[in-house]
């Protein structure tokens, strides 16, 4: 009886002092926990938790102070607490992604993701399946896809379904794309982002009835229009951006630029874009129409004006552009960029007396206007006025150095005369190295340098010149070349490539008959 009571006893006495020991671990812990949340106290931290290990040695205190060796970016200590803590308690969720944080900080991407990947069995949280498929994103489309498409089932997220439509796209998977677009929509259908995606895919895809019945839903959502706005532009903008559907949906095209000209008369961005929509449709009509709409909106710009004249310039109508410029220059009479555009639609009709003096008025609201110089230099060279296209060269020089056409130009210029030779092969060069693919460049160099006598190195230059372009003064500079190098048979077939080029070089039949 006196034995069983002094067992029990002894008992007893082992179990308060173990429950002492617990009680004294688990206020250290609490400390050391409080000075992790403060921040910037991770070393009295760590001290803390090394106190609580004297009374109990768990898992959690081991990795608690790898958490605060982490902090302090002594990753090495990190990694060894934190082995230690997993060594303890191989199934801790929370210790295997502080593993994982450990080897990704140090650079080591796979370790954590096979460190990630232990948790996947462990009824991962949200952010561990989260950070995991951000792992995975740019190394394993595949995989990330998996992660993601884990998360969605649970809760769906737009934010993650928009990564998917990304992932899948890398992997051409466009009905993986469209599905996760489509979802995305169905939790946030207001959402232009995900609207104006989708309408890309819908345009490039060809799926016109589904395009049509989601910009139906963008008609003037809101009363500033701006996010509908948006939707409708960036659909328009892609249509642009694709020969192919252009070319295979003009009538589909058609129905969607008629749709936009009811809900959107006023928004000139939208309208814009639905005229050179219609230029690329060839539907001039149909394009003046919305540009006349542009122009008259009460929120138009400069820009409107300009973007309408570049985009006539561009399709070879010069006077159109004249007459919207003509349009913009009288609301904004101070904008040098209007006499600059009509000097060069003026070059376009024909009118260089006109050019220039568009451009010289450009040049007195605005003397900084490089290419206006340049366009000067060249006109006035045209006309032998010598001096002043030296002149207007050098403007513009002084403010670009290195501006190609006006060192291919002046260097060209500088060669015919056969002047200061040096800096036009200078110049020359400088143009050639902006634009090696430029023929135009190149034919200048090699001109000069035939003028320098270096005719090995033109004949070079022009090899390449005609490679790329072709056009006639190359081959005649190329005749003239080959017959300074005595190749009087090669000249002889180069000028008259030239003169199928351009019947109309009378010169060039003069250096043929010379040799007859």
């Amino acid at each position: 009886m006196l034995v069983s009571l002094f067992c029990w006893v002894e008992c007893r006495a082992q179990t308060d002092d173990r429950s002492a020991q617990i009680r004294k671990a688990r206020e250290y812990f609490i400390n050391g926990t409080t000075l992790q949340i403060q921040g910037n106290r991770h070393a009295d931290a760590i001290l803390e938790f090394q106190q609580a290990l004297r009374y109990d040695s768990s898992s959690a205190t081991f990795a608690a102070i790898a958490r605060s060796y982490l902090e302090l970016r002594k990753l090495d200590m990190a990694s060894e607490w934190a082995e230690m803590a997993i060594n303890r308690d191989s199934s801790s969720r929370d210790t295997w992604e502080l593993i994982a944080e450990i080897e990704v900080m140090r650079g080591q991407y796979d370790a954590g993701i096979a460190a990630y990947e232990r948790i996947l069995t462990r009824n991962p949280t949200h952010r561990q399946l989260y950070t995991l498929g951000r792992l995975y994103e740019p190394r394993n489309a595949a995989k990330a896809i998996v992660i993601f498409e884990r998360l969605c089932e649970s809760q769906p997220d737009e934010t993650v379904l928009l990564r998917l439509a990304d992932l899948y796209e890398r992997l051409r998977d466009i009905k993986g794309v469209l599905r996760a677009l489509e979802r995305a929509r169905a939790l946030d259908p207001i959402d232009p982002q995900i609207a104006s995606r989708t309408c890309e895919l819908y345009v490039h895809e060809g799926m016109f009835p589904e395009l049509q019945v989601l910009l139906s839903s963008w008609r003037g959502r809101d009363l500033d229009l701006d996010r509908s706005a948006r939707v409708w532009g960036v659909t328009l903008s892609s249509i642009l951006e694709d020969t192919l559907v252009l070319g295979v949906y003009r009538d589909q095209i058609a129905i969607i630029l008629d749709d936009a000209k009811e809900y959107f008369p006023q928004v000139w961005p939208v309208m814009a874009l639905a005229g050179t929509v219609s230029m690329r449709l060839d539907d001039t009509t149909r394009a003046a129409v919305f540009f006349d709409l542009t122009i008259k909106s009460p929120e138009s710009r400069p820009e409107s004006f300009l973007e309408i004249a570049r985009i006539y310039l561009l399709h070879n109508h010069p006077q159109e552009a004249e007459r919207y410029l003509l349009l913009g220059q009288r609301r904004f009479p101070i904008d040098a960029r209007f006499p600059f555009l009509l000097g060069g639609s003026s070059l376009d009709l024909g009118k260089d007396a006109q050019a220039a003096d568009y451009y010289r008025y450009a040049l007195s609201l605005d003397s900084t206007i490089v290419d206006a110089w340049v366009q000067l230099g060249l006109l006035y060279d045209q006309r032998g006025l010598i001096d002043s296209s030296d002149l207007a060269y050098e403007h513009a020089l002084l403010m670009d150095a290195d501006h190609a056409l006006a060192n291919n130009n002046y260097g060209y210029s500088l060669a015919g005369r056969g002047i200061h030779l040096d800096r036009a092969r200078t110049m020359g060069w400088k143009a050639v190295q902006a634009e090696p693919m430029n023929p135009a460049y190149l034919d200048t160099y090699a001109w000069i340098l035939y003028r320098s006598e270096e005719y090995e190195k033109a004949r070079t230059y022009l090899e390449r010149a005609i490679t790329i372009g072709a056009n006639a003064t190359h081959f005649e500079h190329y005749g003239d070349v080959l017959e300074a190098l005595g190749d009087i048979d090669g000249a002889l077939r180069a000028w008259k490539n030239s003169l199928l080029k351009d019947p109309q070089r009378t010169s060039i039949q003069m250096k043929i008959d010379k040799y007859r």
